[in-house]
């Protein structure tokens, strides 16, 4: 597919992206019936080197800007939303060397293109036992998106010391430590079984205890960078938002492309106008779609504005932290309303297998209902307002 990207967009990875489209959907059944990527699409992701789409560039990496990573994430969630899923999985959790030590993040990326990274970073199933200068670590954790083709796996922690919780910083949050070791290391359940997004391997895992050094570690609330640029100084949440948000649109903006090629193959029902002459639905086409193009102008603002921020020299900060993850969750309720929409109106076509109407809908159902897109965001960006 490569092939097809014309030579002065061989370096671009929204050409990459959209070339890569057709062999998505191609291998899409294929990586439903699998639950994780299918083996052409693991090649072809690092071909493209897509697994590096945000990685240091002092790493080997691509070290993209915002609105190209949101974009990427669009072209290949719009294709097939458990695929886009599994690669900004991997792609926003490889993205994390550039907190480590130097070292830790070139073993892991620098020369391997299919060297990338899954995990839970949320510290409730870890312990991080501070030993000297290692930590002994184990965890139980939940969706591990894209980890069967993953070469390490993170994982988040409790931080200990001296056999006692570390005590809380500043804000009142516990020390809590986020942690990679190597594939061969951890226990892959294999248990991931669901309506939508089944593709994306978001298996359960185990990391059995075992030593770190602390270069292949960093606080979650207060990770530093170690290697790269201003995008880095986005911080671990805001650069998972990232990729919530492209997914949401590249969903959200298929089901509505579907709905209105039924509509213009002639759905109608006995007794009724034809679909695309229903005023009812003309008017909700339209407002869907000056939703979905408000959203995604509402991402790209988002998170160009936190990136110019940091880029200054400023710190993130909760108040620009708040406003990306309210950004996230306000792009997905628009999509998960553009996808109900497209549902309800795509009639019988809407039902059966193979259907790209139905299968937004259950990815859509799926990834909606994933924390960090909660409301409680809305309510975190208002404080700062109120206070």
């Amino acid at each position: 597919m490569l092939d097809t990207v014309p030579a002065a967009d061989a370096r671009d990875p929204r050409a990459i992206a959209r070339a890569l489209r057709p062999l998505v959907e191609a291998e899409a059944e294929r990586t439903d019936q699998a639950l994780t990527l299918s083996e052409p699409l693991v090649e072809a992701f690092a071909a493209a080197d897509l697994f590096h789409l945000m990685v240091p560039r002092d790493l080997g990496g691509t070290e993209a800007d915002t609105d190209t990573i949101l974009d990427v994430f669009a072209d290949l969630s719009w294709a097939d939303g458990s695929v886009g899923w599994s690669l900004m999985a991997n792609a926003s959790s490889t993205a994390y060397v550039a907190f480590l030590a130097p070292g830790a993040g070139a073993e892991m990326v620098r020369g391997n293109p299919r060297g990338c990274s899954a995990g839970m970073y949320a510290p409730l199933g870890g312990q991080a036992h501070k030993e000297g200068d290692r930590f002994r670590v184990s965890g139980t954790y939940g969706f591990g998106s894209g980890c069967a083709h993953a070469t390490h796996f993170g994982g988040g922690a409790f931080e200990f010391h001296d056999g006692q919780m570390a005590p809380p910083d500043e804000t009142g949050f516990p020390a809590m430590l986020c942690y990679y070791v190597p594939r061969d290391t951890v226990e892959i359940r294999g248990n991931w079984d669901t309506l939508g997004l089944r593709g994306t391997g978001s298996f359960d895992y185990v990391v059995p205890e075992q030593h770190v050094e602390a270069g292949w570690t960093f606080p979650l609330l207060h990770a530093e960078v170690q290697t790269g640029g201003p995008l880095f100084h986005l911080g671990p949440i805001a650069l998972a938002g990232l990729g919530h948000a492209g997914w949401a649109i590249g969903v959200g903006s298929r089901a509505l492309d579907e709905v209105e090629s039924v509509a213009k193959g002639g759905r109608m029902r006995l007794g009724q106008t034809m679909l695309k002459d229903q005023q009812v639905f003309q008017r909700e086409l339209g407002v869907h779609r000056q939703a979905m193009r408000a959203a995604e102008l509402l991402a790209h603002d988002s998170f160009g504005r936190a990136f110019d921020h940091v880029s200054r020299g400023n710190p993130l900060g909760k108040a620009v932290l708040d406003d990306t993850r309210a950004a996230t969750s306000w792009v997905t309720r628009v999509a998960e309303e553009a996808v109900l929409f497209a549902y309800r109106n795509a009639g019988s076509s809407g039902l059966r297998n193979p259907s790209r109407v139905q299968r937004c809908l259950r990815d859509m159902m799926t990834g909606s209902r994933h924390v960090f897109v909660d409301d409680k965001s809305f309510e975190d960006a208002a404080q700062a307002r109120l206070a």
